[in-house]
């Protein structure tokens, strides 16, 4: 990958860590490497069996949001939840649906 990153519809492309990618290696099965919208952009290799597609299934979203017991990490993934929303949106060219976001208001 390169080490600058890439631009997609405009909308600039994370490149994980080098340290990341040699992490691959690691694992006898296929992992799939995905980038948390939490703070810090921690970037993670996971099994098939842990993912779960974001923004297909409302009931499946509103579900992981209210998943956790403590309401700071309950705040923490919600916040999560919309950066990657948006993220993907930007990157897609969608409306978001999120509130506090006009109908027409294009992403930047």
């Amino acid at each position: 990958m390169p080490k600058t990153g890439y631009f997609h519809n405009g909308v600039p492309i994370p490149v994980p860590p080098d340290e990341v990618l040699a992490l691959a290696n690691n694992y006898p099965s296929p992992m799939y490497l995905v980038l948390f919208f939490d703070n810090k952009r921690t970037w993670q290799w996971l099994p098939r069996f842990k993912l779960e597609p974001l923004g297909v299934d409302s009931t499946l979203d509103k579900a992981k949001l209210v998943e956790s017991r403590k309401p700071a990490e309950r705040k923490a993934v919600k916040k999560a939840y919309e950066k990657a929303i948006l993220h993907r949106c930007r990157v897609t060219g969608e409306n978001t649906g999120l509130s506090g976001e006009s109908e027409n208001e294009e992403a930047t």
